[in-house]
Formats: structure tokens, sequence, C-alpha cells
């Protein structure tokens, strides 16, 4: 069964609305087609996104952190003869 969709208005500058219409026409598409996939696309990306940040700091909670000062002498190490591997967390969980 397809969710109801309700109809709002989005605001976007000249520039993008005719970018939104260029790849409307080209993919023989509607407007409202392009933005729905756009914003759909969006919403997706910005939930893996904040489920990923839930994830960190759930780890940094029970598992602690790295220190810059950790991280940065193994990005330093890269492609030298003398690499390091990936650091241990040096900072205490926060829990």
């Amino acid at each position: 069964m397809t969710a109801k969709a309700d109809t709002f208005s989005v605001r976007l500058p000249e520039e993008t609305r005719h970018q939104v219409d260029e790849i409307a026409r080209r993919l023989r598409r509607s407007r409202s087609f392009i933005v729905k996939e756009a914003v759909e696309q969006y919403v997706r990306d910005q939930n893996r996104y904040l489920g990923e940040v839930d994830a960190a700091l759930a780890s940094v909670e029970t598992e602690g952190g790295h220190s810059a000062e950790s991280v940065f002498r193994w990005m330093r190490s890269w492609g030298t003869d003398n690499e390091l591997p990936a650091p241990k967390p040096d900072i205490a969980p926060l829990k």
C-alpha cells in the first residue's frame, strides 16, 4: 500500500530550479519526481549519518576513544617505512 503523499512548497534559488528542470527534461520526468527523489535520498543519507553518529557516541561511552595525538601520530606514519598500526583507544570511556 502506498503512503499518503502531502504537498508542500519549497523555495529554490532560480539557478537550482533551472538545474532541476534540466535534469527532469533529460530524464523525461517531472520536476516533482526529481525533487521527491532528491529529498528521499537526503533523508536516507541523514538517517544513516545520524545512526553512525549515535553508534560512535555509544562506542565512546562504553569503549573509550582516541586522542588526536595518537591518531595524528598514526596518520603521519602512513606511507613510511615505519608505518604504525591503528592506535588503540587511549581515552577512558565516558561512563
